[in-house]
C-alpha cells in the first residue's frame, strides 16, 4: 500500500510538473509551485526528485513513451514510410492538443535546448524516428532525391508547434500539418507518389 501511494505521488508530481512547464516554462516554474499544485510537501517531492532537472527528465520520459506508442501503432498499420511520416505528424498534432508532457517537452527544448540532456530528449527520439522513416523511404525509392531532408521536416514540426503554442492557430494544428504536407510532398517524393497521396495534379 505504501509503495502504491508513493507511485501515485510520483505520477502526480510528474503530471503537475508537465502542466506547469507547459504553462510557464522551466525557468518560470519553481519547486514550490509544483508542490502546491500537486498538494504535497517539499519532503514528498524530494523523496522522488532531488532537483527540478530530474522532473524535466521524468516529463521527457513520459512524452518519449507517448511518441514510442504512436510510432508502434503506426508501424503496426503497415503503412509505407512516407505515409508513416504523415501519420506521425498528425499523431504529434493530437498529442499537442491532449498531452501536457508533449507540449512541455517542446517548450523546454525551445527555452533550454543549449543545456542538452534531459531538456532535448523528446526531440532526439523524434528526430531518430523521422530519420529512420526517411532512410526507409529512400531505400523503397519513394524519395525524389537522396538529400537529407530530416532537418527541413523537423523544422516544419517545430515551426508549426511554435505557431500553435503562440495561439495564432489554436484549433487548427492538424490543418496546419495537412497544408504543410501539400506544399512539401511534391518536392520530397516522386511525382507518382505525390499524385497518389494528394490526388491528381499534385506534381
Amino acid at each position: 500500500m505504501r509503495q502504491q501511494r508513493a507511485e501515485q505521488t510520483r505520477a502526480r508530481l510528474v503530471e503537475v510538473a508537465a502542466e506547469l512547464f507547459d504553462r510557464y516554462g522551466f525557468a518560470g516554474t519553481n519547486i514550490s509551485d509544483i508542490t502546491a499544485a500537486a498538494g504535497v510537501t517539499k519532503g514528498a517531492l524530494y523523496f522522488h526528485f532531488t532537483a527540478k532537472e530530474e522532473l524535466v527528465e521524468a516529463v521527457q520520459e513520459t512524452s518519449t513513451a507517448l511518441l514510442a506508442d504512436a510510432v508502434s501503432k503506426i508501424t503496426a498499420a503497415g503503412l509505407s514510410p512516407v505515409e508513416a511520416l504523415i501519420d506521425l505528424s498528425h499523431a504529434v498534432a493530437r498529442m499537442l492538443v491532449s498531452e501536457p508532457a508533449v507540449r512541455a517537452s517542446f517548450r523546454i527544448a525551445r527555452e533550454c535546448g543549449d543545456r542538452a540532456k534531459p531538456f532535448v530528449d523528446f526531440h532526439h527520439a523524434w528526430w531518430d524516428v523521422v530519420r529512420e522513416l526517411l532512410r526507409a523511404a529512400a531505400k523503397n525509392g519513394q524519395l525524389a532525391r537522396n538529400a537529407d531532408v530530416s532537418l527541413p521536416l523537423l523544422s516544419m514540426y517545430v515551426g508549426i508547434e511554435a505557431l500553435w503554442s503562440s495561439g495564432m492557430s489554436k484549433d487548427g494544428v492538424a490543418e496546419l500539418f495537412t497544408d504543410a504536407w501539400r506544399l512539401l510532398l511534391p518536392g520530397l517524393v516522386t511525382t507518382e507518389l505525390a499524385n497518389e497521396l494528394l490526388g491528381p495534379g499534385a506534381g
